[in-house]
């Protein structure tokens, strides 16, 4: 870990992520970085758009360059996305390709590829009185015997057809080009870092199963080869080895399960229940 033990890591991000706007060069470390990409290099990181640009370096915070007023909602995705989970794993944090909730005192982290229902899950059991912890993207301080996760930055997400299952309502397009739904007005509903109960990936099937998942079968459930675990591995060096000790490491310190949700969506309320009572037991120990 990079992090300080004189400060919290609570207090690392929210000094790492402070944002203020000037100039951002189209390069980082000599490397040129073309819009619609990104590079991580060393304790920096630049990520370039059609009309805007996002630099970070650490212990300068971010650097906005905004050409295109009408790139507001991208700025807001990158800032609480990429950006975030690239300032995470520069400071030795662990970003995570996940959605969690609060239970119980622990956090239970959703897995799962792109459209599995991470965030339809989590607005679900939110509706069913479950705090969310992060959305997307679940940083993890892996420091102490426990890994913690940290309040997460993203407003909760939808598509339309989430927004109808789970009776929450659109509060704002994110963007014409993302026609997604901001349906919270902020990021995580907790203050404080809270413990690691349980990681849950999602797949899709038929009825409603929630099993544990034991030995090498829980590595493989957090092998994602999303850009969070990329961001990660540059930012600690990590070779395959290395990024596969890492995911041993949390998959071997909290439980493992596997949840498989219907699509039909007249059975969303009661495949939800069946989840909330696991998740319940799970907290319970």
């Amino acid at each position: 870990m990079n992090t300080s033990s004189e400060i919290s890591p609570m207090a690392v991000m929210e000094r790492e992520t402070r944002v203020c706007h000037g100039p951002v060069a189209d390069s980082v470390r000599g490397i040129h970085v073309p819009p619609g990409q990104n590079n991580l290099v060393g304790d920096e990181f630049l990520i370039r758009e059609a009309g805007l640009a996002c630099h970070y370096r650490k212990g300068a915070g971010i650097t906005v360059q905004m050409d295109d007023p009408e790139k507001a909602g991208t700025l807001e995705l990158l800032l609480a996305g990429s950006v975030y989970a690239a300032i995470a794993a520069i400071n030795g944090f662990l970003p995570v390709h996940a959605s969690a909730v609060e239970i119980g005192g622990v956090a239970i982290a959703f897995t799962g590829a792109a459209g599995a229902g991470k965030s339809t899950t989590v607005a679900g059991l939110r509706q069913r009185g479950l705090p969310i912890v992060a959305d997307d993207t679940v940083v993890l301080d892996m420091s102490g015997p426990r890994p913690l996760v940290l309040p997460g930055h993203k407003r909760l997400k939808l598509w339309p057809d989430s927004l109808e299952l789970t009776g929450m309502s659109g509060l704002q397009l994110v963007s014409e080009a993302y026609p997604k739904f901001f349906a919270t007005e902020g990021g995580s509903e907790l203050d404080g870092p809270v413990p690691l109960g349980a990681i849950v990936s999602l797949v899709v099937g038929e009825e409603p199963a929630f099993d544990a998942v034991r030995g090498a079968a829980r590595i493989a459930l957090l092998d994602d080869d999303h850009y969070t675990a990329d961001y990660h591995a540059v930012a600690q060096g990590l070779d395959h080895g290395g990024r596969l000790r890492a995911i041993a490491a949390l998959a071997n310190s909290v439980p493992a399960y596997r949840y498989v949700r219907p699509l039909d969506p007249v059975r969303f309320a009661e495949s939800i229940d069946f989840l909330f009572a696991k998740v319940a037991e799970v907290a319970a120990g």
